[in-house]
């Protein structure tokens, strides 16, 4: 019993990982499968293979060497040079979802309530900030009350809309729309290297207390299911009225579509699974600057601050636009990152 409850705490923080404001919206979907139009939702297929293989191999080598650091996990050897910049890359891919997912709640609220996106952005700046001193333990707790409720909402939004509306294929939109995205397959890879390397901090801490391989094995298989479910009913919603990816939270307006109380529930949710993603994003970073750099711990009252006002004023630039930019040049890094994280399991895996 135990070692189920540890499979589904895991599958629900490995998926939480992913499933901030750009997933759960539609807007990050769209733009790397949804506008490919039938061939999207083969990258999307692609994308969830990629995500159950490296997901093993991630958390089987934490598991492993015990190295709960990103950049030692990437480079196997003491190659400073190289590990600054891979830790650089970590801490900089980890800053950038927090402040799309800034950029995020400013648009929930804006499109909800018409309330200022920059104040409303400001405030989740500092929420997260300071319920980031929990740790790991507080972020495992949110992705385990959050996502099984997101999975529920927007596999159910989806039927509905479905049903009310039928479905149609889109038409695929032209390639060239972001020079990043060229094809579906780089598409596909794009979307999966990012999404892997911001997640190496956050699955870090998490990895080194698992102790069974089987927990690792049936905690990524339930998450990459937990994904696919909530992506493909998105990505058929979307190929059914794709006029909704022209707002900043797609799913959100087709919510409103289904009803009012639908709307009002899928917002709770989308913001949960925003507060989600930033809070797991800053533990990281906290995680790996502070055993890094063991001085800023104890600086906190002014790295927190800073943290946060820089997050607030880099979140000022726009969701769609951070998300459509962001994501796929982070995504060409982190492919780096991906092969260092294989080239090391095989490299313990020959030393057994």
């Amino acid at each position: 019993m135990r070692e189920k409850e540890s499979a589904l705490r895991l599958g629900f923080t490995y998926a939480g990982c992913f499933l901030g404001a750009g997933y759960v919206s539609g807007q990050e979907l769209w733009q790397f499968f949804g506008r490919f139009g039938e061939n999207g939702f083969w990258g999307l297929l692609l994308a969830m293979a990629l995500f159950l293989f490296f997901g093993i191999l991630l958390l089987r080598l934490i598991q492993l060497t015990g190295i709960d650091q990103a950049d030692t996990l990437v480079i196997r050897r003491e190659r400073p040079l190289l590990r600054g910049i891979v830790g650089f890359l970590q801490v900089f891919f980890l800053f950038g979802i927090f402040v799309i997912m800034a950029a995020g709640v400013g648009a929930l609220f804006h499109q909800m309530f018409g309330l200022s996106a920059v104040w409303c952005s400001g405030v989740f700046c500092a929420a997260v900030m300071v319920l980031s001193l929990a740790g790991t333990a507080g972020m495992m707790a949110v992705f385990s009350a959050v996502v099984p409720l997101l999975v529920i909402c927007s596999v159910l939004i989806s039927v509905i809309t479905l049903r009310q509306g039928g479905w149609r294929q889109a038409a695929e939109l032209p390639v060239a729309a972001n020079p990043l995205l060229r094809n579906w397959i780089v598409a596909a890879c794009s979307f999966v290297s990012y999404n892997l390397f911001s997640s190496i901090g956050i699955l870090a801490p998490v990895g080194v207390q698992i102790r069974s391989r089987r927990t690792v094995w049936l905690g990524v298989l339930l998450g990459c299911v937990v994904l696919f479910a909530i992506a493909s009913g998105i990505f058929l919603v979307m190929q059914a009225d794709p006029a909704a990816v022209s707002e900043p939270l797609p799913m959100l307006a087709v919510a409103g579509q289904a009803g009012r109380g639908w709307y009002f529930t899928y917002a709770v949710l989308l913001l949960g699974g925003m507060f989600g993603t930033s809070l797991s994003c800053v533990v990281a970073m906290q995680h790996f600057c502070y055993r890094r750099f063991p001085r800023l711990a104890g600086r906190r009252p002014l790295t927190v601050p800073a943290l946060w006002l820089t997050a607030w004023l880099c979140s000022l630039l726009g969701f769609g636009e951070l998300v459509g930019t962001v994501y796929p040049i982070c995504g060409y890094c982190g492919a780096f990152a991906l092969i260092g994280l294989l080239r090391h399991r095989l490299l313990v895996r020959a030393m057994k």
